[in-house]
């Protein structure tokens, strides 16, 4: 699913405008339309408008449903006088029809079934001012449902920015063409309700640069187990995973677990010898192999990496990091891994802070597909900035870091992100705050894991794992546990193969 940037739209109206030769009066007529179905079942509809183009959808809309017969009351900013362009031939139109036009200032908006926001539209930046401002607060302050057209005024198209929480607070939002970037963002998505597109005859010329990973796509996209009833587990995949240390058992054990939920064949899980009966007792299924330890109980003991390089050439993807611990020997151990493994792999948690200081060495690993999955402060970590700035600036620093590191990167949080090494941005499903639980990000590294050895490239199984992630964290109540999302795999995947779960 498409999401545009304002910039993008702007190219894509200029050139329907000027190459195709389709007014912006017709463009306008279809999405005042589309607005107009939205607010079916309301017969009292207050349409706030300001004075630019978001207006003018909204003077289209009042007519259509005017005409039959709701009760419709639009409530201007500004004068009529000041009206300009497509605006002002519709807002002519409108008057025509008989429609109740007000002004905004001062008027009184309960007694409504809906109102309607067109007030500000995607070039509308920083904090809404004036009668503008004022109509936000007693919008939000009526009681009565909000829907937005095209995006919550006052929230940033781009950013999803809320200027000191001044910003419509919609229950649904009708996004026109393709969805912005603002709506999926935090704090916008808040403000956005339950957003949908509207398909308005806009032809968006230029190749995507962001998009919507959807449930369709990633049922398509995921590995099916197609071979027939005599294949084996070879015929699945083989991971290893590297991870755990001395009280961190935990995590390697879900990461491993994990990646046999979502498919992989056969697991290797390579932990300190210390932890062996522990893991094991823990993990039935996973082939458990020890490694010479270091006296605190992490990897990187000496011969720990001659003990694996054998498992290295049994194995189609690596997994490396949940519950390393953090010391020099630890740092140590993955820079010598990383220079002896071609495999497709996946860093995580204490694998990223292991490379943090070194992170110069991603950028020889040439040849292999690879996902990095930081949270917020891992990545300021990985790009030497602090974690705020990082938050402040998703989209921007989960481009950065796959660029400069040339790797696929999963930005975990709210909404995840992930950007590759090209300049492709892509926004995952929302997931739940069931997600925000210890262990959490050691089963999302086990599923991409498996999805690498089953044959997806870095960026596919980036974008099926965090989704898929996300949907197992959905489907559970609050306050379940990580090794609960992992045993919820198998079942949202099915529901996933059935079309029982809808695109948002």
């Amino acid at each position: 699913m498409r999401i545009a940037t304002a910039a993008e739209l702007r190219e894509a109206d200029r050139q329907a405008i000027e190459n195709l030769g389709i007014p912006n009066a017709c463009l306008m007529q279809s999405a005042g339309e589309a607005l107009a179905r939205a607010c079916e079942g309301a017969q009292r509809v207050a349409f706030l408008c300001g004075k630019g183009n978001n207006g003018g959808d909204g003077f289209v809309a009042a007519r259509h449903l005017a005409v039959a017969g709701k009760e419709i009351s639009v409530l201007l900013t500004g004068e009529e006088r000041e009206l300009r362009g497509d605006a002002a031939l519709h807002f002519a139109s409108l008057r025509a029809c008989g429609v109740t036009i007000l002004p905004l200032k001062n008027a009184p908006l309960t007694g409504y079934d809906l109102l309607v926001d067109c007030l500000l539209g995607t070039g509308a930046r920083g904090k809404p001012e004036g009668v503008t401002a004022a109509a936000i607060v007693a919008a939000n302050a009526s009681g009565v449902p909000i829907l937005a057209c095209d995006l919550p005024s006052g929230v940033d198209a781009d950013t999803g920015e809320v200027v000191e929480g001044l910003a419509i607070r919609a229950q649904k939002t009708l996004t026109l063409a393709a969805l912005k970037p603002g709506l999926l963002l935090y704090p916008g998505a808040e403000y956005a309700g339950k957003v949908t597109v509207a398909e308005i005859g806009l032809p968006i010329l230029t190749p995507p640069t962001q998009e919507l990973t959807t449930a369709s796509w990633v049922k398509e996209t995921l590995p099916r187990r197609t071979q027939g009833r005599d294949a084996n587990k070879g015929a699945f995949g083989t991971v290893l995973v590297v991870a755990g240390s001395r009280g961190m058992a935990g995590a390697a054990v879900l990461a491993a677990t994990a990646a046999l939920r979502a498919g992989a064949g056969l697991v290797y899980l390579a932990v300190p010898e210390s932890l062996v009966a522990t893991v094991a007792a823990l993990s039935a299924e996973v082939v458990v192999r020890p490694l010479p330890e270091t006296p605190e109980g992490t990897h990187g003991g000496s011969g720990a990496l001659a003990a694996l390089l054998p498992l290295l050439e049994r194995t189609d993807a690596l997994a490396l990091g949940p519950g390393l611990a953090a010391s020099e020997a630890v740092q140590g151990f993955v820079e010598a891994l990383l220079k002896n493994t071609k495999l497709p792999l996946v860093i995580d948690a204490d694998g990223l802070n292991a490379i943090a200081q070194k992170a110069v060495l991603l950028q020889t690993l040439t040849g292999r597909e690879r996902v990095l999955t930081p949270h917020p402060g891992e990545l300021g970590r990985l790009l030497g900035v602090p974690t705020a700035d990082v938050q402040a600036h998703r989209t921007q620093a989960a481009l950065r870091c796959a660029h400069t590191f040339g790797s696929v990167t999963l930005l975990k949080g709210a909404r995840t992100l992930v950007g590759t090494p090209s300049g492709r941005l892509y926004y995952n499903r929302e997931g739940s705050v069931t997600l925000a639980t210890a262990g959490s990000g050691d089963v999302l590294t086990g599923v991409i894991a498996a999805l690498l050895a089953q044959g997806l490239s870095a960026t596919e199984a980036a974008r099926c794992g965090a989704t898929w992630h996300a949907l197992a964290g959905e489907s559970l109540l609050a306050g379940a546990l990580a090794g609960e999302i992992r045993d919820a795999l198998p079942a949202v995947r099915q529901h996933l193969e059935s079309g029982d779960i809808c695109d948002l």
